[in-house]
């Protein structure tokens, strides 16, 4: 990661980010220097003997410790938005292999986009027809697309990906406006670096066993904030 303050053009620049280095208007910067904050932590699941998630094993790293895989975690908060200054869009891989999406969820920038590819012998179809972005990609073994995310969708409404051909794919596109996100590998943890000083909520969410969850969270300046969630059946989603 580049940690600077170019005085020169005035902007405050972490990882492909660019940020405008006014005192007055960005909490990243103080008379002192940069000065951050960190959160970091880990994502469990603690199974129900009454409520079985039948795919928990796609996910789990170990039934007794329940590391969680695949699991996004972002803040919430109403400063966050103004961090979203113009970057290089990136582009993120997702395969079909096996006849699943690998990764099944990927967490993006808003402006960013996806490349699918397919490793399997049969011809897939990348599918999206939500009302914010629909596109229909027939991908023949070998082949790729690629597609781009220009909104964001926030935590709580992630795209929504579909195999025409093979109605048991799903897939999940997260988007956000902000840098603070991340998801989980097979260990379950997370680190969000370079977070300004304020209040936030930390929201989690887990598409595939469509689980949700958020705390209120303060972050203070050169300190790392510790946060662990053990989500249960008890945190399913309600319909909507």
């Amino acid at each position: 990661m580049v940690r600077a303050l170019a005085v020169a053009s005035v902007l405050f620049v972490v990882g492909d980010y660019a940020f405008p280095a006014d005192e007055t208007t960005n909490p990243r910067v103080t008379a002192a220097g940069t000065e951050f904050g960190a959160i970091e932590g880990a994502i469990a699941y603690r199974n129900d003997p009454n409520h079985k998630w039948r795919l928990a094993r796609y996910y789990l790293k170990s039934p007794k410790t329940g590391e969680l895989a695949e699991a996004v975690v972002a803040l919430n908060g109403q400063t966050l938005k103004r961090f979203a200054s113009p970057r290089k869009p990136t582009v993120t891989s997702i395969d079909q292999k096996e006849m699943r999406f690998v990764p099944e969820t990927v967490a993006i920038g808003a402006g960013d986009r996806v490349r699918f590819t397919n490793s399997d012998p049969q011809t897939h179809n990348i599918s999206l027809g939500d009302p914010r972005l629909r596109f229909s990609d027939t991908i023949a073994p070998g082949q790729e697309a690629v597609e781009t995310f220009a909104k964001a969708s926030g935590i709580r409404h992630p795209f929504a990906l579909g195999c025409t051909f093979h109605s048991q794919m799903q897939g999940w596109i997260y988007v956000f406006d902000h840098p603070f996100f991340e998801v989980t590998k097979s260990d379950g943890r997370f680190r969000l670096e370079h977070v300004p000083p304020g209040d936030y909520r930390l929201e989690v969410a887990h598409a595939a066993g469509e689980l949700q969850a958020s705390r209120a969270i303060h972050v203070e300046p050169k300190t790392t904030v510790k946060i662990d969630f053990i989500l249960t059946p008890a945190d399913r989603s309600p319909a909507e």
